[in-house]
């Protein structure tokens, strides 16, 4: 029997990116899949490129279920700042949300929604990237929906345009043929079988995709509702102050 490879698939780092005034440093910040099952070796490598801090986004259940995974050694800081209830059924997502009939719209919405109930972690996370030193990776389950809300919001506080928050998320729509079965092996227990089965999958609506279609709405929402993305996370506590150290760790200038 053929033994499924637990490495992350969706790991990517944001270096490169355009933001305000240049690029986002290579090697500093990092979105992923959960990184709680990687294979030690993999884990060791992540250490010897400089990470040094984890920021968890998944659920308190989650992260009981499979703990903080090799990552966790002197010298690698971890961060539990959860941003759903549980994985299975958030709150706030229905039984139509993961039906055929959801469209980008109703995804952005949700993550719009997302965004300004869990500002306050969102705002401490910033920080502790802002603060940090060396490189730090942000995941959750897939690092699709929670991942991609605390991406927009880093690289919003950076000055990336919404063009290029939206395609960076949407670059997890070419690993999910890679993601879901992952997913199977680590979260069986947890996920509805709805979630994990390949052919449902298929015939579901776009909260199972990865669409920039999503964050283009919510952005939008979040600007028609506050004026900005970002303005949620500063009336929650995130200051000028940490968005100018953000930058200074975070930005490569044009010159």
């Amino acid at each position: 029997m053929e033994t499924l490879d637990l490495a992350p698939v969706n790991l990517r780092d944001l270096g490169g990116l355009p933001v305000s005034g240049g690029t986002v440093r290579p090697g500093v910040l990092l979105r992923s899949d959960d990184v709680s099952v990687m294979p030690a070796a993999f884990a060791q490598q992540m250490i010897d490129d400089g990470v040094t801090s984890v920021i968890d986004l998944r659920s308190a259940e989650e992260a009981l279920m499979t703990g903080r995974g090799p990552l966790t050694v002197p010298g690698v800081n971890y961060h539990h700042l959860a941003l759903t209830a549980s994985v299975s059924s958030p709150e706030d997502i229905s039984h139509e949300m993961m039906s055929a009939a959801t469209t980008p719209e109703h995804v952005g919405a949700w993550y719009a929604n997302l965004l300004e109930t869990q500002a306050r972690q969102l705002a401490l996370g910033v920080t502790l990237v802002a603060m940090g030193e060396g490189a730090t990776v942000f995941h959750c389950a897939a690092g699709k929906d929670r991942t991609g809300v605390f991406a927009a919001v880093v690289l919003s506080a950076l000055g990336a345009t919404p063009a290029t928050i939206s395609a960076d998320y949407a670059v997890t729509a070419t690993r999910l043929p890679q993601l879901f079965p992952r997913l199977r092996a680590i979260m069986g227990g947890l996920m509805p079988d709805r979630v994990l089965d390949e052919e449902a999958i298929k015939g579901m609506g776009a909260m199972m995709g990865a669409h920039a279609e999503s964050m283009e709405a919510m952005q939008r929402i979040l600007v028609e509702r506050h004026g900005s993305v970002l303005e949620p996370i500063r009336h929650a506590g995130l200051s000028e102050a940490t968005i100018a150290m953000l930058r200074e760790r975070l930005v490569v200038d044009d010159a």
